[in-house]
């Protein structure tokens, strides 16, 4: 039996602020949805993938690291500061390389719309995508904080972590700084200009692999963490900006945010679930029940109670993600219906004419 989509209201986009950050805000709830001191699985999964993509052994790090493989799949679940720090000294063990996390923090950027923060580089510049991905940081982490002063002259990030934590801290913080650096080389495409590095806590390996993967003076013990950028990168425009592209993106995140200030709270997050494992693993019930710790059964009654089927549900993130890919306009057929979770183009073409009427070789634009 197939069950009516529940009616959705057309999102309103009023400017950028509300466009990109009003949807995190539902989620976020004042900040008290959000466990402290945590990092999402999201990230572990984003890292684990950067380091298998560098040769390591999926299952090894994950067996060695007791990370769980399905709760990796659920964007939402949570891992304990004190286990991230160990995944971090696993990898460094793994690879035999101390310095392997700033290398992570260089590759484990993101590919596609399954991501949430890949829509940030539609932002108008650098400086506007730093900032989006700095509002996008709860949900990633709430272990160190981020801020960034694109007044300052130059202007520079800071982060915050607790001084009793630092010397704990430093492999996350120093990936967590790779990680901003590499903005410049993925949005623009050419290596940041970095003024200078700063560290608080003391170097972990020879100061000339830290002066190397960043490509500037690197100083530690410093009163603070702090990274100065060239103001006119921060103020270069993005080659991705894509308005459009960007409110229809964000639009997305707006419907889901929505169930769940609405108590629709299983089918809100097997939204964001289904959307961040179409193009990694087949889109079935079961996968999902289990990265919730639930049986098969009970969640598909509980998506049932809330308005809808797993499969109308599946169905529906499956179209929001082909209309941004097709709005994006840089992939193939064959890219897009593997992105949606597709064995074969001739089932996404299926699906296509289903939604629209139309085979998608015929889609305008």
């Amino acid at each position: 039996m197939r069950y009516p989509l529940p009616r959705v209201e057309p999102v309103t986009i009023i400017d950028r602020e509300p466009a990109i950050f009003s949807w995190i805000d539902l989620l976020l709830k004042d900040g008290t949805a959000i466990a402290p001191n945590t990092m999402s699985a999201n990230l572990a999964a984003r890292i684990l993938r950067a380091a298998v993509a560098e040769g390591g052994d999926r299952r090894t790090l994950l067996a060695a690291a007791g990370l769980d493989e399905t709760r990796l799949r659920n964007p939402f679940s949570r891992i304990s500061a004190s286990a991230a720090i160990h995944f971090f000294k696993i990898l460094q063990s793994h690879f035999n390389d101390p310095a392997v996390h700033l290398r992570l923090g260089e590759t484990a950027a993101m590919q596609n719309f399954s991501d949430f923060g890949f829509a940030t580089r539609l932002e108008t510049d650098l400086g506007s995508v730093i900032d989006a991905h700095i509002r996008l940081q709860a949900l990633r982490q709430t272990m160190v904080k981020t801020r960034f002063s694109s007044s300052g002259k130059p202007p520079f990030f800071l982060w915050d972590c607790p001084p009793e934590r630092t010397y704990e801290y430093a492999s996350f913080v120093e990936f967590s700084v790779a990680t901003y650096a590499r903005l410049s080389r993925q949005v623009l495409g050419e290596l940041p200009l970095l003024q200078s590095v700063h560290f608080q806590h003391q170097p972990q390996f020879a100061v000339t692999r830290y002066e190397a993967a960043f490509g500037c003076a690197v100083q530690f013990g410093m009163p603070s963490t702090r990274m100065e950028i060239a103001g006119r990168q921060v103020f270069r425009p993005s080659p991705f900006a894509n308005k459009a592209l960007l409110e229809a993106a964000v639009a997305r995140y707006q419907r889901p945010a929505q169930w769940m200030v609405h108590g629709k709270t299983h089918l809100a997050l097997s939204y964001f679930y289904l959307t961040s494992e179409l193009d990694k693993s087949p889109p079935t019930l079961d996968r999902l029940a289990a990265s919730f710790g639930m049986s098969e059964r009970s969640l598909r009654r509980k998506l049932l109670e809330e308005g809808m089927s797993f499969r109308d549900l599946l169905d529906l993130v499956r179209n929001d993600m082909c209309h941004v890919y097709f709005m994006e306009n840089t992939r193939s057929l064959g890219q897009i219906a593997f992105l949606l979770g597709y064995s074969e183009l001739s089932a996404f073409t299926r699906a296509y004419k289903r939604w629209h009427g139309t085979a998608p070789s015929r889609r305008e634009g």
